[in-house]
């Protein structure tokens, strides 16, 4: 069946020589370009995308063939230059002018403003045209396999900072422009071109191996540049040598937008971030923001090969180019810095994959795209952590070395041209001892994950698959598994890598068999089971972290899909409390906490009781100070502690212990560990009132670093009083907050359940004003919280709401969202007597 969304193969496009004229203080702009065009059948009608353009004129240059007229599909993004002759297969040349309107909309060529320091207000211009939105600044064929050579020239009002794709052939000045004339770029997909005009200025380049690397930011942010350019130098060499190739570009420049949708774009020498994920002070800030910046810049950093060297040929295959960045950028960030534990982190981030792969609603890694709202919904948690897992998975089974001589015949075979996920697959099977497209396509054409059930049967280990839902519903999915397994045999801790490719595998020793763990390292994309579950508590002391993690997380899902009593997980997790384990402890911290509410209130002091002596059980052994010996994990973990003593238990020391936290960060930031500061401006905020809400909401607006900023905005959510609910809700629709954070915060609020009831009547009462505010691809990401909502007669409310009111964007995420809002009725309903029974 035709896609209406896709343009014919008849025309192909391989250059285009565009010019750009921005009118900031109008917020319109105008354009030219030169389409490079290869006809390949005789045609009279050249079809293209463009929308929200006016375009003023068209003509073949060639033979001087103008239109008898263009028309406009709206609805499928397009317009069709019309001729009265045919043109003959061949080359030609399409002249186009045009103009339109630089809007708030975040996509396309958009305006963006920020305050300096004097408070005098600024605009620039921007684009973010990832998946579809190359369109709304010039005319293309706006898909990734339509591949060309951009040759950029920006003509701009005297003094702006301009910056593109590549470094700058010639700029000519005149009385009131100067034309920036950018060199040509490699062969490239339209939603890769960048260019970026106004206000800003550049740290000095920093020479990487021959690449030019700038920041380029708002005027006086330069002394929070400095973390951005070492993991970018640092990213640049890593990647370089891993791939066995030189950065493709001539030059990197990574810019801090004020207003961005997304985190980041990687624009190939052009990298666009939202200015949390790029400036940052160093010493002020948490562990996390520093590893969340370090993941961001090394992700987009790696697509430079993979996504723009080596580009999917639709948007079905976007999975691809995300789940590998988000894999190598891993990779690189565990090398960057070691004491973060990168793959660790990892392990729990999987988890949230796991959290939407457990539904009945989920869908497979990669599936057909028809329309840009099915494009822009590819960008989910799917793509990115359970893509980047089962990579993770291939590279462990087949080894490191095998893996990275794929990738590097990948690149080596497919350099500026497109590619579907079968051609990496075959580049790795080439040196790997797997059949890697057969096993690879069960993980990525078919939808959920395996539950594997692991049993010691005297000399024999036995293995059996099944699906794994939150539902319990059975289906006969099989995946071809690469697993891992430790045990201990003859006194010896030792793994075996197998492939089971059927139901059930027997594995048979010499002797006497003792399992350890049934998902080595947690490299395997699937939950663990054990028969006797008390068992492995003996076999704790042979975890590391990642498989102790795993084993509780796998419990703890066992629990929430209602096969395990919650009893059983809860005697199991505090068993755990001589572990001072930082990912374990944290996690076993937040599964406890979350039950709080569900406990009955005679009951619910006897329960506080047992998370406040677990947490100071474990606040003992790490110390209720930071020593100089101790990592950057406990420091994070202490941190933890001290919120949920405060927050959780209500324990009158620890409140006032963050009371005291917050004001020493008043009087000397650098002098708190960033860790502890989170907490406590969280527990401030928990126990404010409107004087405390007012100087949060100062400190958002006027706050020195951009993780400041944020950590006051979304501490508004925490405030409890009803009244000061509202006014955060109602600023989420003013220009006191940017539309790029105002979705999120409305997310947090609705995920605290004492907000989500109110937080979703002012979402009903203001639905147009929000869908015509927010950008499109956050709306959807405003809903996270309503899966943990455990009231039925707000959740009919939610599913009628959608019923009534689609997202085409995101509907996939929103089903999912429903899906485990009911979910989690079903697991208060079916647990919540077991666990004030166990309080008993």
């Amino acid at each position: 069946m035709e896609n209406k969304y896709r343009l014919p193969k008849m025309v192909i496009p391989s250059y285009y020589s565009i010019t750009i004229k921005p009118d900031l203080d109008s917020e319109k702009f105008s354009g030219s370009e030169t389409i490079t065009l290869t006809v390949k059948d005789k045609i009279n009608s050249i079809k293209l995308n463009s929308i929200g353009l006016k375009i003023d004129k068209a003509e073949i240059r060639d033979v001087g063939l103008k239109p008898i007229n263009i028309s406009e599909d709206k609805d499928h993004e397009t317009i069709s230059v019309n001729f009265k002759e045919y043109l003959n297969p061949g080359e030609y040349k399409l002249d186009l002018e045009f103009h339109g309107d630089l809007d708030n909309s975040l996509r396309g060529f958009y305006l963006s403003r920020y305050k300096d320091d004097k408070g005098v207000d600024h605009k620039i211009g921007t684009t973010q045209f990832e998946s579809t939105d190359a369109r709304r600044a010039f005319p293309c064929f706006d898909e990734p396999e339509f591949k060309s050579v951009f040759s950029i020239t920006l003509e701009v009002p005297k003094g702006l900072f301009t910056v593109s794709n590549t470094g700058i052939k010639n700029i000519t000045n005149t009385n009131s422009h100067d034309i920036y004339e950018f060199e040509d770029s490699i062969k490239m997909s339209t939603y890769l071109v960048a260019f970026v005009i106004g206000p800003f200025e550049a740290t000095d380049p920093v020479d990487v191996d021959g690449v030019p690397l700038r920041i380029v930011h708002a005027l006086g942010k330069s002394h929070l540049t400095d973390f951005a350019i070492e993991t970018g130098k640092f990213a640049l060499k890593y990647f370089s040598n891993y791939f066995g190739r030189p950065y493709p570009g001539d030059k990197l420049d990574m810019i801090a937008i004020p207003d961005f949708a997304s985190g980041a774009m990687e624009n190939l020498g052009c990298i666009t971030y939202r200015e949390a994920l790029l400036l940052v002070n160093k010493e002020e800030a948490t562990q996390s923001e520093l590893t969340r910046i370090a993941d961001v810049v090394m992700h987009e950093i790696a697509h430079m090969w993979f996504g723009d060297l080596v580009t999917m040929k639709w948007w079905n295959g976007i999975w691809l180019n995300e789940a590998f960045a988000t894999f190598m950028a891993t990779k690189a960030v565990d090398k960057f810095n070691p004491e973060w534990e990168r793959w660790v982190e990892f392990g729990i981030e999987k988890s949230a994959a796991f959290d939407v792969d457990s539904l009945k609603s989920t869908r497979p890694i990669e599936f057909d795209v028809i329309s840009p709202d099915d494009a822009t919904a590819m960008f989910d948690l799917l793509t990115y952590e359970k893509g980047g897992a089962v990579l993770r998975m291939l590279e462990q089974y087949v080894g490191e070395e095998q893996f990275r001589d794929g990738i590097r015949n990948y690149l080596n075979k497919h350099e500026f041209s497109n590619t579907e996920t079968e051609d990496l697959w075959d580049s790795i099977e080439e040196f790997s001892s797997i059949p890697v497209r057969e096993t690879m396509n069960s993980w990525i054409l078919q939808p959920g994950f395996p539950r594997v059930l692991i049993q010691s049967e005297g000399n024999d280990i036995k293995i059996t698959q099944s699906t794994f839902r939150y539902d319990n519903s059975v289906d006969k999915t099989l995946w071809k598994i690469p697993m891992e397994i430790k045990y201990e045999l003859d006194s010896e801790i030792t793994s075996k890598k197998l492939l089971l490719e059927d139901k059930i595998k027997k594995i048979e020793f010499n002797s006497k068999v003792n399992l350890i763990s049934g998902n080595s390292s947690s490299n395997g994309f699937y939950r663990s089971e054990y028969g006797i579950v008390k068992d492995f508590l003996n076999e704790i002391k042979h975890l590391n972290k990642s498989e102790k993690f795993s084993l509780i997380d796998d419990l703890w899902a066992s629990a929430v899909s209602c096969i395990t009593p919650i009893d059983r997980y809860l005697d199991n997790a505090l068993y755990l409390k001589q572990d001072a384990d930082p990912e374990l402890q944290s996690l076993i911290l937040s599964t406890l906490s979350s039950l709080k509410r569900h406990t009955n209130e005679d009951l619910k002091p006897k329960y506080i009781s047992i998370i406040e002596n677990y947490s100071l059980d474990l606040l003992s052994k790490i110390g209720t100070e930071p020593n100089g010996k101790e990592s950057l994990k406990t420091k994070e973990l202490r941190a933890i502690i001290f919120r949920t003593l405060s927050i959780v238990c209500e324990n009158n020391e620890y409140i006032d212990k963050l009371n005291e936290v917050y004001n020493q960060y008043n009087s000397n930031k650098t002098s708190i560990d960033p860790n502890m500061t989170a907490s406590a401006i969280a527990s401030v905020a928990h126990y404010g009132n409107e004087k405390t809400y007012k100087e949060y909401f100062s400190k958002y607006a006027d706050g020195e670093t951009p993780q400041e900023k944020m950590r006051f905005l979304y501490s508004l959510a925490e405030f409890r009083d009803p009244k000061l609910l509202d006014k955060t809700l109602n600023s989420s629709l003013s220009e006191d907050i940017k539309n790029q954070d105002a979705p999120y915060l409305i997310a947090y609020t609705l995920r605290n359940y004492r907000h989500s009831e109110k937080t979703w009547d002012f979402i009903e009462n203001n639905w147009a004003k929000i869908v015509n505010k927010f950008p499109d691809n956050a709306v959807p990401r405003m809903f996270g919280g309503i899966k943990l909502i455990s009231d039925n007669k707000l959740a009919n409310r939610i599913n009628l709401f959608f019923k009534n009111n689609p997202i085409p964007q995101g509907q996939k995420t929103i089903d999912q969202n429903l899906e485990k809002m009911y979910q989690n009725i079903n697991f208060v309903n079916h647990q919540k007597g077991k666990l004030n029974d166990w309080l008993k």
